[in-house]
C-alpha cells in the first residue's frame, strides 16, 4: 500500500473516530435519562465523563504511540479500534445492570455521575487513544507537525459535527439509542479489521471480538429483562425524539386502577377513576368560579392529556387547544388515552415560540409542561415569559401554572423564586398547594388573573365547596402566608432553577425512585 493512501486512509480514520465519540456522547445522555431523568446534572455528567475519558485515552494513546518496537506500534491502531468497538458494545448489556447503583446514595447529582463512570468511560477512553495513535502514523516529516495535525484535526471536528447532526436529527428518530451503539460497534470493527490487513494472526483477534460483540448483542435482545411487577401490564415501551415513552396498566399506591404514562424517568400523566384531593387535575372546575366566561382553553404541555380532557368535559362551550413538543405523545394520547383529536386541538411545537406567533387570545392558559427530573422547564418560568403569557390572555383571563415545590422551609426557595417572579406579571392572584405539609415536596398551582381578584378568597373557597369537586377547596391557601425574601428573580438571562431545585429534588427522589420501582 503505497504512502498517499495509507495518509487518505488515517485521515478517514480520523473522521470516524470523532464521529463515533459524539454519537456515543449523545446518545449516553438519551440512555441515562431513563435511568436518572433528563436534567443538567445529567448532560453535565455526560459531558464530563467523556471529556474526561478522551483526556486519559489522549495520554495512553501518546504512550502507546511512541513504542519504539515497530510491530508493536502497527497493531497498537486496529486494536484501539477494536477494544473501542468491544466498549461499545458493552453499554446496551450494562444499562440493565445499574440497578445496584440507584441505591448507593439518594443524590441525584452522584448518581448521575457514578453511571455516567459506569456506562461511558471505558468507551471514552478507548476511542480516545485512537487519535494519538494516528497522528504518529500519519505525519511522515515532524517538521510540518503542525499542518499534520491540523489535518487529522479538522477531520475528527469534521467527523464530530456529523455524528451530532446524524444523532440528533436521524439516528435516534429513525433508529434507536441502543441501535445506533450497535452500528458504531460494527464500523469501529470494521476499522480495526481494515487497519489489521499486515497481521493476519491480529486479524483473528480482532474477528474473535467482533464474534463476542455479536453474541453480546443477540444476547441482549433475546433476554428480556421485565422489570415491571406482576400488577403492572406494559402496553408501550417505545423511543420518541424527546423521550424513551412508556405506557401501563398499573395498580399505583393512591390511585388503585390506573393508566400511567411514564416519559423517561418520570411518570407524567395518571388516568385513574379515584378522585384525590391531592391530585392536581382535578382542579379543572375552579377556573370556573373565577372568570364565568371561558371559552377558550389552552394547555401547555401535554403528557396524556388528563387536564385537556377535564377541559372539554367541563367547559362544553369552550375551544380546548394543547401546545406540545412531542409530535409522538399526540398520537400515544389518541390511541391509549382516549383523546378525540377533533375536540382537542394539538399544536406540535415548543410554546415559548408558538405562544409569542399565534393570534388567538385565550380566556385560561394553563402551564403544565415538565422537564425529567421534576421540573418545569426554566424558560416558562421567567419574567419574559409570564408577560408574553398576559399578551395572550383576554381580560379577566386566568394563566394557571403548575409546578412542584414546598410552600415553607428550608426547600422552598424555588417556590419563592418562582412566586415572586409570577406576581410582578400578575399581582392579583390564588395559591392553590397539594399537601396537607406546607414544607413537604408537593405540587402547587399559581392561578393568576389578568385584572382585579373577582372573589375573595374566602368566596372563592365557598363556591368551589359548593360546586364539582368540592375537596379542592381544602387545597387553596391564603397569599399571606406566602413568603418570598429569599426568591431569586427568573430572568431569561439568570434563571437558576436546577440550583434552587436541589433540595427538592435531593428530598423527592428516594421517594419517587421507591414509587419508580413498584410500577416500572
Amino acid at each position: 500500500m503505497n504512502t498517499t493512501n495509507q495518509k487518505i486512509y488515517y485521515i478517514c480514520a480520523s473522521f470516524l473516530s470523532g464521529f463515533s465519540l459524539m454519537v456515543v456522547e449523545l446518545v449516553s445522555a438519551r440512555v441515562a435519562s431513563p435511568i436518572v431523568g433528563s436534567s443538567v446534572f445529567t448532560w453535565t455528567s455526560v459531558i464530563g465523563v467523556t471529556l474526561l475519558g478522551l483526556s486519559i485515552g489522549s495520554f495512553i494513546g501518546g504512550k502507546i504511540a511512541d513504542i519504539r518496537d515497530e510491530i508493536k506500534a502497527r497493531v497498537a491502531l486496529p486494536l484501539a479500534f477494536s477494544v473501542s468497538s468491544f466498549m461499545v458494545c458493552l453499554i446496551p448489556p450494562l444499562i440493565k445492570t445499574t440497578g445496584f447503583i440507584l441505591g448507593l446514595s439518594n443524590s441525584i447529582i452522584f448518581l448521575n455521575v457514578i453511571i455516567s463512570l459506569y456506562l461511558f468511560l471505558l468507551p471514552a477512553i478507548a476511542i480516545g487513544t485512537i487519535q494519538p495513535i494516528l497522528l504518529k502514523r500519519y505525519a511522515q516529516n515532524f517538521l510540518n507537525i503542525g499542518k499534520e495535525y491540523g489535518t487529522l484535526s479538522s477531520t475528527w471536528s469534521v467527523g464530530s459535527i456529523l455524528g451530532v447532526f446524524l444523532t440528533g436529527f436521524f439516528f435516534i428518530s429513525y433508529i434507536g439509542s441502543k441501535e445506533t451503539l450497535l452500528v458504531i460497534t460494527g464500523l469501529l470493527f470494521i476499522a480495526g479489521l481494515f487497519f489489521s490487513w499486515h497481521a493476519k494472526k491480529l486479524r483473528v483477534y480482532i474477528i474473535l471480538i467482533g464474534l463476542i460483540c455479536v453474541l453480546i448483542s443477540v444476547f441482549n435482545n433475546s433476554v428480556m429483562v421485565n422489570t415491571f411487577t406482576s400488577k403492572t401490564n406494559i402496553i408501550l415501551d417505545t423511543e420518541t425524539d424527546y423521550y424513551r415513552t412508556r405506557v401501563a396498566d398499573t395498580d399505583l399506591p393512591g390511585f388503585g386502577k390506573s393508566r400511567v404514562l411514564a416519559l423517561d424517568f418520570d411518570i407524567h400523566s395518571v388516568d385513574t377513576a379515584i378522585k384525590s384531593e391531592y391530585f392536581y387535575p382535578e382542579m379543572y372546575p375552579v377556573f370556573s368560579y373565577i372568570n364565568k366566561d371561558i371559552k377558550s382553553i389552552l394547555t401547555i404541555g401535554a403528557g396524556a392529556y388528563t387536564m385537556p380532557k377535564h377541559f372539554n368535559q367541563f367547559y362544553t362551550q369552550a375551544s380546548i387547544s394543547v401546545m406540545e413538543t412531542d409530535p409522538a405523545l399526540v398520537k400515544v394520547g389518541t390511541k391509549y388515552f382516549g383523546v378525540d383529536p377533533t375536540k382537542i386541538i394539538t399544536q406540535v411545537g415548543d410554546a415559548r415560540v408558538l405562544l409569542p406567533k399565534s393570534n388567538q387570545k385565550y380566556d385560561l392558559i394553563f402551564g403544565d409542561a415538565y422537564n425529567s427530573f421534576i421540573s418545569v422547564p426554566w424558560d416558562l418560568l421567567t419574567k419574559e415569559w409570564n408577560d408574553k403569557v398576559k399578551e395572550k390572555i383576554t381580560n379577566g383571563g386566568v394563566y394557571a401554572v403548575n409546578f412542584i415545590g414546598a410552600i415553607d422551609g428550608p426547600k422552598s426557595v424555588f417556590t419563592q423564586s418562582v412566586i415572586k417572579t409570577f406576581k410582578l406579571t400578575f399581582p392579583n392572584y390564588y395559591v392553590f398547594a397539594f399537601g396537607d405539609n406546607k414544607q413537604d415536596t408537593q405540587n402547587i398551582v399559581l392561578v393568576g388573573v389578568n385584572g382585579p381578584l373577582p372573589l375573595t378568597e374566602a368566596q372563592l373557597v365557598k363556591d368551589i365547596s359548593n360546586g364539582e369537586n368540592p375537596f379542592i377547596s381544602k387545597r387553596l391557601l391564603s397569599t399571606t402566608l406566602i413568603h418570598t425574601d429569599e426568591g431569586v428573580l427568573l430572568t431569561d438571562n439568570f434563571a437558576p432553577v436546577e440550583r434552587l431545585m436541589n433540595p427538592l429534588i435531593g428530598d423527592y427522589f428516594p421517594e419517587y425512585l421507591t414509587l419508580i420501582n413498584q410500577v416500572f
